[in-house]
């Protein structure tokens, strides 16, 4: 019960008590009561248990980021306006890093391919160690025991693979290495690796280097080079097969 309209000078009752614990009594009856309540200790301190038992009460039912019940709707409003004022100048610095980012994307990609690809002369020059190295290493009678899946196979011309590796030839620059034996013990090395950026040319070119014969050709983005003896026998028979696959 409200006795906010009881006389300011009329005896206090419990409604009234309540009511300003409440915060709802009128001021000339809370100043009433206040005085009664100076002389009055031991009914100050049930007031007071009163209004705290109230306030627990109230933050009880009311979390700490719920606004108040007459500032929701403006709080929401100007919320609202703040967040749109936001995203509005956010937008262009959003699209302007959503392009950085595939700009810089696109030139990483661009420059992992340029650093990856291994030149036609880079390549002849491997052969060119590679079999320079066989010269001095005695092959095994038989195969790999673990030979790449990858790795031509040359049988059916009279080649025998004896070798294989992965050659480093740059930082991003890798290249597989096969060394093969014909049925004279000469050495035929195939080398091949990626060449996303370079034509195809299927048909194969020779270079004569000295004592040295080097096939090369580029098809289905990989460079490839057959290096050998020029008095090899299928030298030129495992190139015709390598273009052929």
């Amino acid at each position: 019960m409200n006795s906010t309209h009881a006389p300011p000078d009329s005896p206090l009752s419990e409604a009234d008590i309540q009511a300003y614990a409440d915060g709802t009594l009128t001021p000339e009856r809370a100043a009433f009561l206040r005085d009664y309540l100076g002389k009055e200790p031991a009914e100050a301190r049930r007031v007071a248990f009163y209004g705290r038992l109230n306030a627990q009460i109230q933050a009880a039912f009311q979390t700490t980021d719920e606004p108040a019940p007459e500032r929701t709707k403006a709080a929401r409003e100007g919320s609202r306006g703040e967040r749109e004022r936001a995203n509005g100048a956010m937008r262009p610095n959003r699209l302007l890093n959503t392009l950085a980012a595939l700009f810089l994307t696109v030139a990483a990609a661009s420059g992992w391919l340029a650093a990856s690809q291994v030149s036609a002369t880079a390549l002849d020059n491997a052969a060119v160690m590679a079999l320079a190295e066989t010269a001095a290493t005695p092959f095994a009678a038989t195969s790999p025991t673990r030979a790449d899946p990858a790795a031509p196979n040359l049988s059916g011309i009279g080649l025998r693979l004896v070798d294989q590796r992965v050659l480093s030839l740059g930082p991003f620059q890798r290249a597989s290495e096969f060394v093969y034996l014909n049925r004279d013990n000469q050495p035929v090395v195939l080398i091949s690796t990626l060449a996303l950026l370079a034509p195809d040319r299927p048909q194969w070119a020779a270079r004569r280097i000295g004592d040295l014969r080097l096939l090369g050709w580029t098809a289905q983005r990989q460079r490839f080079v057959v290096a050998g003896d020029a008095r090899t026998h299928g030298l030129m028979r495992a190139a015709d097969a390598m273009t052929l696959r």
